[in-house]
């Protein structure tokens, strides 16, 4: 018979008092991981940062603290490929953006007499139904934000306010009829007010 090997062993609680000898390699039963020593530090160093190709469920969240440089694809592949939704906080492209489809989160903002539009937020499309005269807000301002609004208007004429200082690209609206359809288009090139951009597509 082979053979067997084993190493010395213990809890994370017991190797936080203990302090193995440069170079021996120990198990931690509690996190079921090597760890390594160097004959100073206590505890020694668990082996355990690394990335579990299938972890116990699907929803663990694996962090990686550093830059990641993915090498391989072409332009007919992929260098990176996501099978779910995958969330960005910033995304800053310095080659070619390549996209075969691009869907935009959505929420449903409630109707009030003041709604706010933050061009910031996570969803940069906004589905809205008038029930009355309203007064449009906005926040959130940043270099190259865009956001889109679908609005719809209910059984009345309504009358719309915006912020003061946008610049309008085409006629500013001031109000959209009865059961009529219509899509603000806000895009933003600074971090001002002033600096957002607004269109307005109207259903005739």
């Amino acid at each position: 018979m082979p053979k067997q090997v084993r190493l010395r062993r213990g809890t994370t609680s017991q190797h936080s008092a203990f302090t193995g000898a440069d170079g021996e390699v120990t198990l931690d039963t509690t996190k079921r991981c090597l760890v390594i020593h160097d004959g100073v530090t206590a505890g020694g160093k668990p082996v355990d940062g690394f990335l579990k190709l299938t972890p116990t469920t699907p929803l663990t969240a694996q962090t990686i603290n550093g830059i990641i440089n993915i090498i391989g694809g072409d332009s007919e592949s992929y260098g990176l490929s996501v099978t779910n939704q995958a969330g960005f906080n910033q995304v800053l492209i310095s080659a070619d953006l390549q996209l075969s489809r691009l869907i935009i989160t959505q929420e449903f903002l409630n109707w009030a007499s003041s709604i706010h539009l933050n061009l910031s937020s996570n969803h940069n499309g906004k589905r809205i139904t008038l029930a009355g005269n309203t007064t449009f807000t906005s926040s959130g301002y940043l270099f190259g934000a865009r956001l889109e609004a679908f609005i719809d208007c209910d059984a009345s004429n309504r009358t719309l306010t915006w912020p003061a200082a946008w610049k309008w690209l085409n006629a500013t609206p001031t109000s959209i009829a009865a059961n009529k359809s219509a899509i603000l288009d806000l895009r933003c090139k600074g971090t001002t007010e002033a600096d957002v951009r607004a269109e307005w597509h109207v259903q005739p």
